[in-house]
């Protein structure tokens, strides 16, 4: 068990950083293009975030203690073949089934906890499948620490093995020697973070190429999906969800052998929100846990309704009646909501106004190794929120 020893300092907000104004050069030789999106500031250029080293040592400890948690809570689930509440379709619950069985090796993946002043961790959800912010959590902000180095107080550090940690899983996930990393073609921040990730791959010894998702296609004569060239799509990584590959029009070839997807499908399993209920069936008044249910009626007080199947903050109600979300992704079905106690975000002083940050603990092969703090304006955080780099002291 996490120990419950009162904690250190837990985190400050830094401002008044000197304001980097080489940073946009810098930042987009590094492949970061995406950092000031439609005028806005996405990377955060003038603060920090300052944590005591012994807070990251206890939300290092809550990751292991979480992901063998959330394993055993999936392995429940599978055994009681019971996914009404995780909106799985029928196909779907047998490919995550499946994958389950064959405990298909995962990657990584991204806790975000809510950090309370007095050092408290609580979860909030667990990004098992498409994480998001990877690249900048473990080669921008490194790189702004070792810019920002004289400016930084003696002694300071960054929690930042992000990349060692990937380069050291690939070997352990058994895959062909060539790899292809998918995402959609015009997303630059998701391009930004396969293409980090084909150099971590390649660092293994792997091939590694990237393709657009929608230049995949099925050959129906070789019976497997293809690259443009029409030759075999051996092993893939897709920054695309299981669900919404499902929904479309290919969701009935998805069954079919011959592809080894990263991640595989049991991690929509650990990925969907309604975990979080399992969770608390199988471990109530857990410290690290918030109360959660698949039905409004079994959290008490304030609560926060979640999209079984929501991304980055997408759909969320906070202390409504109980129902289904009202924000749906153009052209994919409904999930059910899913219920947690409301905890709302720690607010922090950002020059007279507040910021609100969430703690995103990134895991690599069930190891936690790094640390993206993304904030916003707002008490729940969305894919348009800032991102603040941070130190240890």
């Amino acid at each position: 068990m996490l120990s419950t020893e009162p904690a250190p300092m837990a985190a400050i907000r830094r401002a008044r950083l000197p304001r980097d104004d080489r940073f946009v050069a810098e930042a987009e030789a590094l492949g970061f293009g995406f950092h000031s999106p439609d005028g806005r500031e996405y990377w955060c250029r003038d603060a920090c975030y300052v944590l005591d080293a012994r807070v990251a040592e206890r939300m290092a400890a809550a990751a292991r203690e979480l992901e063998a948690m959330i394993d055993a809570a999936a392995d429940a689930v599978v055994r009681a073949g019971d996914y009404r509440g995780f909106g799985f379709s029928d196909r779907l619950a047998r490919l995550v089934e499946a994958s389950h069985r064959a405990a298909e090796p995962s990657l990584y993946g991204r806790f975000d906890f809510r950090l309370a002043p007095d050092g408290d961790i609580k979860l909030f959800e667990f990004n098992a499948e498409t994480p998001a912010a990877l690249f900048e959590a473990a080669v921008v902000q490194l790189a702004w620490f070792e810019r920002q180095a004289p400016n930084l107080p003696p002694g300071a550090d960054q929690w930042s093995a992000i990349d060692d940690a990937l380069v050291a899983r690939w070997p352990a996930l058994r895959l062909p020697p060539r790899i292809h990393f998918a995402a959609e073609r015009n997303r630059d921040d998701e391009i930004a973070q396969v293409a980090y990730l084909m150099a971590t791959a390649r660092a293994a010894g792997h091939g590694a190429e990237f393709v657009a998702v929608d230049d995949i296609s099925w050959h129906a004569g070789l019976g497997r999906f293809v690259l443009p060239d029409g030759g075999p799509l051996e092993a893939c990584f897709k920054l695309y969800p299981w669900d919404w590959m499902d929904a479309e029009e290919g969701g009935p070839l998805l069954p079919a052998r011959g592809t080894r997807w990263i991640e595989p499908a049991r991690r929509m399993l650990q990925a969907n929100k309604a975990i979080l209920a399992e969770l608390w069936r199988m471990f109530p008044g857990h410290p690290l846990l918030l109360p959660a249910a698949l039905e409004r009626g079994g959290v008490a007080g304030d609560a926060i309704g979640k999209p079984a199947l929501g991304l980055e903050g997408h759909g969320m109600l906070v202390d409504a009646d109980a129902g289904a979300s009202t924000e749906r992704a153009e052209g994919l079905p409904p999930s059910p909501t899913v219920w947690q106690q409301w905890a709302p975000l720690p607010a922090h002083d950002a020059g007279g106004m507040a910021a609100y940050p969430v703690m995103g603990v990134w895991s690599v092969g069930g190891q936690p190794c790094g640390l993206g703090i993304r904030e916003g304006d707002g008490l729940v955080t969305t894919l348009e929120d800032r991102f603040v780099p941070h130190i240890l002291l």
